[in-house]
């Protein structure tokens, strides 16, 4: 009954999100809408690479995270596990979190939760400081125009401080002896070991590192390139100055639609909130495409997803023994 409830939720939620995308398509003219995506059809193949360099981003953040462990990962883990954290991150509400879960419960099977678990943490506080790191950035880049703009500033500086409170939480939940005594707990129940508590888990013990943070920061880059690509190929400004902007309204958008699944109809309102700041305000069809684009390529990348996880995870079960074969006895075994 809870599973059922948690589907109609889920369903209810995506379905609120298209009745907005729906009521925005119609305000601004289906017709005008179709017309400019099909004028960034031919751009389309670069988005969606950009859009790959941000899931490898976050693979390659994890390994860095664990060097000593990654080389017990094998190659069909880590990618059914990015291909199904990506899939849940755009397929469901609050996607982030449910995707890093599953990623991080596919990879406890070889080296353990806890361990998995701190990297998991690490991640995502590294990806907040990446998102703030982000903001501030469309923040200064827009904070130079008036009006409209005005606001857009002061919610890319509401935004900077969602993310760093978020972030320094998740330091503190790491430097908390408390968390780690909880972990060496689960760790010692998991592997049934009853002997001196573990030392490598306090060796990394809140440490994130430089690299991590440059790596998820990459991330964020490649994801400012990619709007400003999108920008360009629906017809808007092609500066630098267009990119942030253009990424800052992502970047706000997300945050406030991320209850809904791929924050349809939020992200979208938003950037016809803002199509003046884009210089788009007489044309709200070019505004509205820059997220229609973008959902586009997320959607469709997340149901490739969705099939290379269910194969890679068919590969990766044994193989039932062929019917009448005689399974060895533990005597056989023994004498052998």
């Amino acid at each position: 009954m809870n599973v059922l409830r948690g589907w109609l939720g889920r369903l209810l939620l995506a379905s609120v999100g298209l009745g907005l995308v729906a009521y925005l398509v119609r305000g601004a003219g289906p017709d005008r809408v179709a017309r400019v995506l099909v004028q960034a059809g031919p751009w389309l193949p670069v988005i969606v690479a950009l859009e790959i360099v941000q899931i490898l981003s976050d693979v390659l953040a994890l390994r860095g995270l664990l060097p000593a462990e990654r080389r017990h990962i094998p190659f069909v883990t880590w990618l059914r596990s990015s291909a199904a954290a990506y899939a849940m991150m755009i397929l469901l509400p609050a996607g982030r979190a449910a995707g890093e879960v599953t990623r991080a419960t596919l990879i406890a099977k070889h080296i353990g939760a806890p361990r998995v678990a701190i990297a998991s943490t690490q991640l995502q506080t590294a990806y907040l400081i990446a998102i703030a790191t982000a903001s501030a950035g469309a923040c200064i880049g827009v904070a130079s125009s008036a009006g409209l703009r005005t606001l857009l500033v002061a919610l890319l500086a509401v935004n900077v401080v969602i993310m760093t409170v978020g972030s320094l939480a998740l330091l503190g939940a790491l430097s908390d002896a408390r968390v780690w005594r909880w972990l060496e707990r689960l760790r010692r129940r998991i592997t049934q070991d009853k002997g001196q508590p573990s030392g490598s888990d306090a060796a990394t013990r809140g440490r994130l590192g430089w690299r991590t943070i440059a790596v998820c920061c990459g991330g964020r880059s490649a994801q400012l390139a990619q709007y400003g690509i999108i920008l360009t190929a629906i017809g808007g400004a092609r500066t630098v100055h267009g990119a942030l902007t253009a990424h800052g309204i992502h970047l706000v958008g997300a945050t406030l639609g991320d209850v809904l699944p791929n924050g349809l109809g939020v992200v979208d309102g938003t950037y016809r909130a803002f199509a003046a700041v884009l210089g788009l305000g007489l044309a709200p069809e070019r505004a509205l495409s820059i997220a229609f684009v973008a959902h586009a390529v997320q959607l469709s990348l997340a149901g490739v997803c969705v099939v290379v996880a269910s194969i890679v995870g068919q590969i990766g079960k044994p193989r039932p023994a062929p019917a009448g074969a005689r399974r060895p006895s533990p005597s056989s075994l023994s004498r052998s």
